[in-house]
C-alpha cells in the first residue's frame, strides 16, 4: 500500500500535468487574410487546420478559399483540382446563402483574380467588384482595411474606386 502510493505521488510530481487543450480559439481575420496572400503552403495548412478548430459562422466559405489557394501551392495535378473543386463548392455555395456578403464576395474575387484561365474560374469577378463597392461603407472598419489593402494589389478592384 506504501509502495503504490509512494508511486502516485511520485510519477505525479514527475510527470507535469498535460494541458488542457483548446477547443475554441478566436478566429483572427488578419492572419487569414495574409496566409490567403501567402505563398507558403504550410502557412496556408495551418491556418486550414486552424479555421476547423474555430467556432464561426459560414466556416465553409473560409475552409473553401484556403482550399483552392492550397491547389495553387500544390505540384499533383490531380489533388489540385480536387482541392479547388471541393473549395469552390465550399465558397460558391455560402456566397449563394449570402448573397450580399462582401467579406466572401472579396474572398471568391482574390481567388477569381488568381485562377489559371483554364479552370474557368472568372466569370463573376466584375459582379464581385460592384458588390464590394456597394458594401464597402458598410463594412466594419477591418473589413475595410482588408479590402483596400487588397485593392493594391488587385488588377480589378483599384484605390481609387473608394
Amino acid at each position: 500500500m506504501k509502495m503504490s502510493l509512494f508511486f502516485v505521488l511520485y510519477f505525479s510530481l514527475i510527470i507535469p500535468p498535460q494541458k488542457k487543450i483548446q477547443t475554441s480559439q478566436t478566429f483572427h481575420k488578419q492572419d487569414f487574410y495574409k496566409g490567403m496572400l501567402s505563398e507558403n503552403l504550410i502557412e496556408v495548412n495551418a491556418l486550414f487546420i486552424s479555421t476547423k478548430t474555430v467556432s464561426l459562422p459560414d466556416r465553409d466559405a473560409y475552409e473553401g478559399a484556403l482550399l483552392m489557394k492550397k491547389s495553387d501551392l500544390i505540384d499533383n495535378k490531380k489533388t489540385k483540382l480536387s482541392l479547388f473543386r471541393t473549395g469552390k463548392q465550399k465558397l460558391d455555395s455560402t456566397i449563394l446563402e449570402n448573397d450580399e456578403n462582401c467579406e466572401f464576395r472579396l474572398l471568391r474575387l482574390m481567388i477569381q483574380e488568381n485562377a489559371p484561365q483554364i479552370l474557368g474560374y472568372n466569370k463573376q469577378i466584375n459582379e464581385d467588384c460592384i458588390l464590394i463597392k456597394k458594401k464597402f461603407s458598410s463594412s466594419t472598419v477591418l473589413l475595410q482595411n482588408i479590402i483596400l489593402d487588397y485593392s493594391k494589389k488587385s488588377k480589378k478592384l483599384k484605390l481609387a474606386d473608394f
